[in-house]
Order: C-alpha cells, then sequence, then structure tokens
C-alpha cells in the first residue's frame, strides 16, 4: 500500500514537472519574460530528468514523507535550476500547522543536501489547493 501511494506521489510530480516544460520561460523581476535557449532547454530538461528519475530527489523525498505519516499530493514547476516550486497539498479537512511545515520543510532540506542541490532554489509550500498559485 505505501509503495502504491509512493507510486502516485511520484506520478503525479512527473505529470506536473512535465507540464512545466510547455512553459519553458523563466519569469523575472521586472515583468519580462525570457525565453530560454535551446542550450538552457536542454540543460532544464536533464536537471529535470535527474531529479525525476527512479531513485532519485523527489522519488526519496516521496518515500520520507510517507515515512513520516504524510499522504499529501504534490504539485511542482521547475522553471530554472534555480527556481523550483513545490506543492505539498493538504487535503481541505486538514489543519496546517506550523510544525508540520517544519517537519516537511526538513524532510526536503535533508534530501536538498544529500543530493548536492542549492536550497534556496526551492519554494516548498504546504497549503490546500485553494491556496496554490
Amino acid at each position: 500500500m505505501r509503495k502504491k501511494f509512493v507510486l502516485y506521489i511520484v506520478g503525479i510530480l512527473i505529470l506536473s514537472l512535465a507540464f512545466s516544460f510547455f512553459y519553458l520561460q523563466e519569469p523575472k523581476a521586472d515583468g519580462e519574460t525570457h525565453i530560454l535557449t535551446e542550450e538552457e532547454q536542454k540543460e532544464l530538461v536533464e536537471f529535470n530528468d535527474s531529479l525525476i528519475k527512479g531513485g532519485g530527489f523527489f522519488s526519496l523525498v516521496g518515500e520520507e514523507l510517507s515515512k513520516a505519516g504524510y499522504k499529501y499530493q504534490t504539485a511542482g514547476m521547475i522553471y530554472s535550476m534555480d527556481d523550483i516550486r513545490i506543492y505539498l497539498i493538504v487535503p481541505d479537512s486538514e489543519v496546517i500547522t506550523d510544525k508540520t511545515k517544519k517537519e516537511i520543510n526538513n524532510i526536503y532540506q535533508d534530501m536538498v543536501s544529500k543530493h548536492n542541490l542549492n536550497w534556496e532554489a526551492f519554494m516548498i509550500k504546504v497549503a490546500h489547493s485553494d491556496e496554490i498559485e
């Protein structure tokens, strides 16, 4: 049962990340949009593949979240290697506490460290479905 849940989370994340490639644009603070070059797109695809492969970053995060008792849906977008936004979607009936947010962030920080990724690139948000931007 637990393995099916992890596969479900990873599947949702993979679909979300694949969807992000339809929007290979990097948002800029000045409101202008930068279209990624072919080389930047290739690097981003390789980076994305390294994150979502079996036994990769997102797979291991899903396992750790499941071990900790979190059974949330995950969605995300990778805009660039320095802009990775992840949303953990909590059922509307569940109250999101500061303790929950901290525990989830700690799991992500541990996995980011183990995979030698840049923690500054990640924006992790625990929210109800109607709070996702």
